[in-house]
């Protein structure tokens, strides 16, 4: 136990800036979505959604619409928001040879293309009440993803996820011998220190599945956005040395590469494009496939590279994605895309807002600890013989498996989402029930 408590203390001290940083970052990110729509000033922002199957087919039209308002501008990649109802655009000056690239979200101007109302909307020049909290979500953004350091910091943070993963799990391992008599949700005020590590103590056990799954998702999203780049790299090269020279786009047309696509892939869907390039030696069709399911992952795409030859003879190559990657994004998905509805994420807001009183009563306990107190239990405030293993982790076994529930649920549908709400309210209301009992 000794050895659990020392991991916990010393990782808990290590990383409790950052766990902190990352928790009070992700509050205003939790509803980023309402931020953003209430910020807006557009008019009509509502538009028909549609779905991967029918939305490419509208791909030739929107792009039709941009030249003729960007006349001095070209298409260098194409991706698609189906449930918002419109596909985005990313063009730069024709004489310009910067990288523009679909899925990493780099180079170029957007602009988004409305197919229910054949209207545009720069994507880069959206006018908004406030500046303020335009400059503030992205300041919040920057500093939960990057600490404002790009890709070294975004390493850096995900480490301190890792650390903070093992802070919660050490903490559960010594839950048990720091509550031998103590029953669940009772707080001690024998001293200032165990008043707070008694709120340590309930809420840390109350948060630990939730916290345990996000930090592990965190370093997750940190193996995904490496290991896919390596991917990304490796896939580039490899089609490099395996297409023929001959095998290019000159001959292909956009709709003829997406109908292509879709008879040889009839089981997934189409993220995003990347077009031929010539300037930049890109000379094919780039495409990114996600496997077709009612809700795909936005950030993973199997590339696949498309061209023919000169008498029109499609070709195409590409590799499968590493299993590992499939699990970072599946893990991605726990993180990210599991708390959509509005209830989920107030519940959410709750949950890490007690979390933030977790970090902070574990760090002024300890402050505030001096070597000679000994805890007093003759006031009969606490049970005098220790408690069952069966009692002790009774409830939070019950908040546990709720809480792991109400992050999965939410990834199947409606239906799921519902349901997570319930499981993830009920233990937080299990939880304060137990704690006014015991008051």
């Amino acid at each position: 136990m000794q050895y659990w408590y020392k991991i916990h203390r010393w990782i808990s001290l290590l990383c409790v800036v950052f766990f902190l940083l990352l928790c009070i970052t992700g509050l205003p990110l939790l509803f980023k979505m309402e931020i953003h729509d209430y910020n807006m000033v557009q008019e009509n922002m509502q538009h028909a959604s549609l779905n991967y199957s029918s939305v490419w087919q509208h791909v030739e039209d929107g792009e039709n619409t941009i030249l003729t308002n960007y006349p001095n501008k070209v298409v260098k990649a194409i991706s698609v928001q189906p449930d918002d109802g419109r596909i985005l655009y990313r063009i730069q000056d024709k004489d310009s040879k910067k990288i523009v690239d679909a899925r990493l979200s780099m180079g170029g101007e957007q602009v988004a293309y409305y197919p229910d109302d054949n209207t545009l909307q720069n994507w880069h020049r959206e006018v908004v009440k406030s500046p303020f909290v335009a400059k503030f979500m992205h300041i919040m953004h920057l500093l939960h993803m990057y600490m404002g350091l790009g890709k070294g910091g975004m390493v850096f943070l995900g480490f301190m996820c890792l650390l903070s993963f093992v802070s919660v799990v050490s903490g559960i391992f010594i839950y048990e011998p720091f509550m031998k008599k103590t029953r669940f949700a009772e707080i001690s005020h024998t001293s200032s220190a165990a008043g707070w590590f008694g709120w340590h103590k309930f809420l840390g056990i109350a948060t630990a599945a939730w916290a345990a799954l996000l930090c592990f998702s965190g370093v997750m999203i940190v193996v995904f956005s490496l290991g896919y780049g390596s991917y990304i790299s490796n896939v580039k090269a490899a089609a490099s040395q395996n297409m023929s020279p001959q095998i290019n786009a000159e001959h292909v047309s956009l709709p003829e590469a997406i109908s292509f696509i879709n008879q040889q892939f009839n089981k997934k869907y189409i993220l995003s494009i990347d077009m031929p390039d010539k300037r930049l030696n890109r000379s094919r069709y780039v495409f990114y496939l996600t496997p077709a399911q009612d809700r795909p992952t936005e950030f993973m795409g199997q590339l696949v590279f498309v061209g023919a030859d000169g008498q029109g003879s499609m070709q195409y190559y590409t590799e499968p994605l590493p299993a590992y990657l499939s699990f970072a994004a599946a893990s991605l998905d726990l993180h990210i895309h599991n708390h959509d509805t509005i209830t989920l994420k107030i519940i959410w807001a709750v949950l890490d807002i007690i979390t933030i009183v977790v970090i902070v009563t574990g760090f002024v306990g300890w402050w505030k600890r001096s070597a000679n107190v000994k805890r007093n239990n003759s006031n009969g405030y606490f049970p005098v013989e220790a408690l069952p293993a069966k009692s002790i982790w009774q409830i939070p076994v019950l908040v546990f498996v709720l809480s792991v529930a109400g992050m999965v649920f939410p990834l199947y549908g409606t239906n799921g989402e519902l349901v997570g709400a319930v499981m993830l309210f009920a233990a937080i209301i299990i939880c304060l029930w137990y704690w006014y009992k015991r008051k």
